[in-house]
């Protein structure tokens, strides 16, 4: 298995590109190289938006999840949105393992079915 990037431009804002990226596959450790080259030619093109279709992926593991926090990163200290989209199951799970819905402010859409696997809790507890 591998991982599949297509990656398109939806337009500009203020002559910066938005960029669409549909990830299929395996996101691992294997494939990150590819992932980060890729992400790279990305952000020197100065983006104003990348949004990150992750409904494909098949499996994720920690390398890739620290990549995409990384990028989060990034996007706060350059002032520009990253928007990781259609999270799947494999995502979620880190997700709710690390806490990472308040980082991300993504918005997650989720069954009610499936949404009783996950606590999303870590982090949202009001002190």
């Amino acid at each position: 298995m591998s991982l599949e990037i297509k990656v398109s431009e939806l337009g500009q804002k203020n002559s910066r590109p938005i960029f669409h990226l549909e990830l299929s596959g395996e996101a691992s450790i294997y494939f990150v190289l590819d992932w980060k080259s890729k992400i790279q030619s990305l952000l020197d093109k100065n983006p104003i938006r990348i949004e990150i279709d992750t409904s494909s992926l098949e499996k994720v593991d920690s390398s890739f999840v620290q990549s995409l926090i990384l990028l989060k990163k990034d996007s706060l200290d350059r002032s520009w949105d990253l928007a990781i989209l259609n999270h799947p199951k494999c995502l979620l799970e880190f997700y709710d393992l690390y806490g990472l819905i308040g980082f991300f402010q993504d918005r997650i859409r989720i069954s009610k079915k499936d949404s009783s696997e996950f606590k999303f809790s870590y982090g949202l507890e009001k002190v």
